[in-house]
């Protein structure tokens, strides 16, 4: 009856232990959102540097452990003692060089990620002083203007894409954060008297698109509520959105020459479509109106991923969307904050 015991021991270890393990291995590989920005992608191939090495130094870990359990476990009427070793130069030489070599790489890879996110051009597209304050955002263009909230909307960000955009980074109160999840980059916005120097950010959009945008600094207790768009635009339209403000006018949100535009609107917490159609690598438009006084959106998902995602509406009120081109297959839009009761099936056909 003796050997039943550790038997069963090991099959109760197994049956708990490969959950976890299958849990812990799930997580470690969900991966950051696909970057749009040019510095944001050399962040994500660092991820990914890291999650590789992590995920070898695992395997060889655990798996030596588990070769060593299994290969030099007792056995029923065994008792002689092993022998005993006491010391193996290769082998301390092999595990001082392993973990030597992989700090040397992440390190010199950490560096060269740093460097491009840190790099700044003489002469950037556009510079912006982004102003951060409980609880909201005032985006102040060099020789332009100043785009603050728009009533219950949170305010935008319009920026060109394929060029240098460098953001002047200041708070009025207290230390607030810049971040915008799509672009893998955030930076604290500290307060700093007249003659401090504030943080500054610079970045290439690749996608034009509508990214949404936070304070990532726990900073009082709307801190939820300070949020922000970013509208990445060819320079043409960026030019033209600028030009729309200084005018007074209501900026163009983009869409006017879409070949397709799918009407949309929300009542009652529900959209008033649940499907549709549209063809594959073709940019197209969501004429989206909100009819109540609750926020909703329009974000277009890959799983769990994020391809599109729409500002929102806090009120009742209008935008169009510009969608960039999708590839063939289904995917699935919702209002993001009614994502269980706001669902419906896009499909991209060829």
């Amino acid at each position: 009856m003796q050997p039943t015991a550790p038997r069963n021991r090991l099959r109760k270890m197994l049956r708990v232990g490969i959950p976890v393990l299958l849990t812990v291995l799930l997580a470690g590989c969900l991966l950051p959102p696909d970057p749009k920005t040019e510095a944001g992608r050399d962040v994500f191939n660092l991820y990914l540097v890291v999650l590789a090495l992590a995920a070898i130094v695992f395997i060889g870990v655990e798996g030596f452990i588990l070769y060593a359990v299994f290969r030099y476990r007792r056995k029923p009427g065994d008792d002689v003692l092993p022998e005993q070793l006491h010391g193996n130069n290769k082998v301390e030489v092999v595990w001082t060089l392993i973990p030597t070599v992989i700090v040397l790489v992440l390190f010199v890879v950490s560096i060269m990620t740093l460097n491009e996110v840190e790099a700044r051009s003489e002469n950037p597209g556009v510079t912006i002083e982004v102003q951060g304050f409980q609880w909201s955002w005032n985006f102040v263009y060099e020789d332009g203007p100043t785009i603050g909230p728009r009533g219950n909307e949170p305010p935008e960000l319009a920026v060109p894409v394929g060029e240098p955009v460098r953001l002047i980074l200041t708070s009025d109160n207290v230390i607030h954060a810049f971040y915008v999840p799509q672009f893998l980059l955030k930076r604290d916005m500290v307060p700093v008297n007249e003659n401090g120097t504030p943080n500054d950010i610079e970045f290439v959009v690749s996608e034009a698109g509508t990214y949404a945008g936070q304070c990532a600094e726990f900073c009082g207790t709307d801190h939820a509520g300070m949020v922000f768009t970013v509208n990445a635009m060819p320079r043409a339209d960026y030019d033209a959105y600028i030009a729309a403000i200084e005018d007074g006018e209501t900026p163009p949100t983009g869409g006017g020459d879409c070949e397709t535009t799918i009407d949309i609107s929300a009542n009652n917490t529900r959209f008033d479509i649940d499907e549709f159609e549209v063809p594959a690598d073709t940019a197209f438009c969501i004429a989206f109106e909100n009819l109540e006084d609750v926020p909703h959106n329009v974000a277009i998902l890959s799983g769990s991923e994020a391809l599109f995602e729409g500002s929102f509406l806090n009120e009742a009120g209008s935008i169009i969307y510009e969608v960039p081109a999708l590839p063939a297959g289904d995917y699935t839009f919702v209002c993001q904050a009614h994502i269980q009761a706001m669902a419906g099936t896009v499909t991209v056909t060829e």
